[in-house]
């Protein structure tokens, strides 16, 4: 496994009033960019969590939750999927026909630089993968937010995109479908962000197709997400009752609860059901 490391400090403001130094470090993990964030000064880490994002986004989705982690004692890896912000570009051929089993390898490379067991969040279609990768590798816990489900669920779609051109988003859609409260000069980063995805991902998640095995999930389960989500997602509720969990229903926010100021602190949230269900 081929991997590079460049590290740097920035400072955060704290509720309090103070000030934190954070240390990011940007590994290249065979040619993925992961994104790691730590407080240096916790003495006793309680875990790491690897963060996987949904279709169309990076590392970048996770950036306003992943300083939080870090204040609570976690060490967060944000990464990048093939074809998205910072990580390896594959040929056009490859990249169209990649599968959310594909994408499932791709984290399970990241898993091993992340020292197991770790914690593992997966966003939107993040979430069936991270589903997926839960299937056939022991983590501390799996969290899912705003996360598609499996196939038992049924299809999220009655039609499939073109397989010979990427997936992309209009600014519009991305309004209405993403969010429930968001500027114009935060809606302009994102769509600035955003990165085609993978027709056959979307096809192959959207169809109701891929199953997974829950009763070889062994890790405890956290199934969070907005009171209404205004994409075609399964439930949160749904989902939450594959699992056996009661679901963490967050109000007033969207689809990317993450980039929204009222999803903000569903971090805290994670963190607290983590510290009783994940800390070392």
């Amino acid at each position: 496994m081929r991997t590079q490391s460049h590290k740097d400090t920035q400072s955060r403001d704290t509720e309090a009033g103070g000030a934190v130094a954070l240390e990011w470090t940007d590994h290249d993990v065979d040619g993925l960019l992961v994104r790691e964030v730590r407080d240096p000064a916790v003495i006793e880490e309680q875990g790491r969590i690897v963060l996987v994002p949904g279709s169309l986004h990076g590392w970048w989705a996770f950036e306003r939750w992943m300083p939080m982690f870090a204040e609570s004692g976690w060490t967060a890896l944000a990464m990048s999927l093939p074809n998205h912000t910072g990580s390896r570009t594959l040929a056009d051929a490859e990249y169209l026909a990649r599968t959310p089993e594909d994408y499932a390898t791709d984290v399970l490379t990241v898993l091993d630089h992340a020292a197991p067991p770790a914690v593992l969040l997966g966003h939107s279609m993040g979430g069936l993968v991270a589903q997926l990768v839960a299937e056939r590798h022991p983590l501390a816990a799996l969290v899912l937010v705003s996360s598609v489900g499996p196939g038992q669920l049924g299809p999220m779609r009655s039609t499939s995109f073109p397989t010979d051109r990427p997936v992309t988003i209009t600014r519009e859609e991305a309004r209405e479908q993403w969010f429930q409260h968001i500027s114009e000069a935060d809606l302009d980063t994102v769509m600035a962000r955003l990165s085609p995805e993978s027709p056959t991902v979307v096809n192959d998640y959207s169809s109701g197709t891929i199953h997974i095995d829950t009763g070889s999930i062994h890790c405890p389960v956290l199934v969070v997400g907005p009171e209404k989500d205004h994409t075609p997602v399964h439930d949160t509720r749904s989902v939450a009752s594959l699992y056996g969990v009661t679901p963490v229903l967050v109000p007033d926010v969207g689809h990317d609860l993450m980039l929204e100021d009222a999803g903000l602190p569903t971090a805290s949230t994670i963190t607290h059901w983590l510290d009783g269900h994940a800390r070392r």
